[in-house]
């Protein structure tokens, strides 16, 4: 298995669709795990604060935040929870997420302008600095999510990283236009005439990798080429159906336990970068945008990816620091 995906998870701050389960197979490997197993990673994800739910009310003096955490790709049982979070919206006076209306376009025009944000534009290039096998490797991959191997070459590590997180039917559904939870919520905001606002400035996440070396990328990169693809869509499912059960810190003990499995990183290397993703991608961002949050004007909604949520360092705790009273909203079945 790709058991680098931790990292993809959490450079992405995202979870894996459901489209492939409908369109591409796969199936949940939590619930095909040994019921100790299982057992044992739900005891540490309930050691970890607010680790279940994506829907959260916090409140403080009058004043109301609704929490939502996200999926950023497609997947239908998003009608259910946008139904659901409706009446929220069309009431808010202000609406946050990671990026607004038009940021998407905006990152494309930033990247068309300046190519080295994602691609590597002068020196050597990835057919260069991978091994003949590794590079094979990955031009396959890429070719069978439609991308071609020139295009694949001029990738920065990172970027071809994401790229090998999503599968085939990840970029058919992105190519046809649907978006995730996140997406739907712009949708809606705009045909309410409402601005969705961003937390973070467009190129937060791009620029958030100049804290690892090119190196450490590359290190990655072949840490993920080198385990096997064939359960892609096996991962991919697996998340989508733990999102949508709402156990959320579960994925993360999951990805950790077979990232951990893997003996091409030593225990503390593997510690050492957990660590210095889980900060730079998730705990930085979550304490930036605490400033846009508690500063905003009225009753907010608030849809982050739903890694952000959980955890001593999640958005949920760090509300209730500050004198907000969260508690867990039921989400509506599908």
């Amino acid at each position: 298995m790709r058991k680098f995906l931790i990292f993809l998870f959490l450079a992405l701050v995202a979870l894996r669709p459901a489209t492939a389960a409908a369109d591409c197979g796969g199936s949940d490997l939590i619930t095909a795990m040994p019921a100790d197993e299982q057992e044992r990673l739900r005891n540490l994800a309930d050691a970890v604060p607010n680790g279940t739910g994506i829907l959260w009310d916090a409140q403080r003096d009058g004043r109301h935040v609704l929490l939502v955490g996200t999926m950023h790709l497609y997947d239908p049982r998003h009608e259910a929870t946008l139904d659901q979070i409706r009446p929220f919206l069309e009431t808010a006076d202000t609406i946050y997420l990671e990026m607004g209306a038009g940021d998407e376009a905006r990152l494309q025009r930033m990247i068309a302008a300046e190519p080295s944000l994602a691609f590597i534009t002068e020196g050597p290039t990835l057919p260069d600095l991978l091994s003949e096998e590794d590079w094979n490797r990955l031009r396959a991959a890429m070719a069978d999510r439609g991308v071609p191997g020139f295009l694949a070459s001029q990738m920065r590590p990172w970027m071809a990283m994401a790229q090998l997180g999503m599968t085939r039917c990840d970029m058919e559904a992105l190519q046809s236009g649907k978006r995730g939870l996140d997406g739907m919520i712009t949708a809606a905001a705009e045909a309410l005439d409402k601005p969705a606002l961003a937390l973070e400035p467009i190129d937060t996440a791009l620029t958030a990798f100049a804290a690892f070396t090119q190196q450490e990328q590359l290190d990655l990169l072949r840490y993920g080429l080198s385990q096997s693809t064939d359960q892609s869509a096996d991962l991919a499912v697996t998340m989508a159906e733990a999102y949508f059960r709402e156990e959320i810190q579960l994925i993360w003990e999951f990805t950790v336990a077979l990232s951990e499995a893997d003996e091409t990183f030593s225990a503390e290397d593997l510690e050492d970068q957990i660590a210095r993703f889980e900060k730079v991608l998730i705990d930085d961002r979550n304490r930036a945008w605490m400033d846009r949050i508690l500063s905003a004007d009225g009753d907010t909604l608030v849809a982050v990816g739903a890694m952000h949520l959980p955890g001593e360092a999640g958005l949920l705790h760090l509300l209730e620091a500050e004198g907000f009273d969260v508690t867990r909203r039921a989400r509506t079945p599908d």
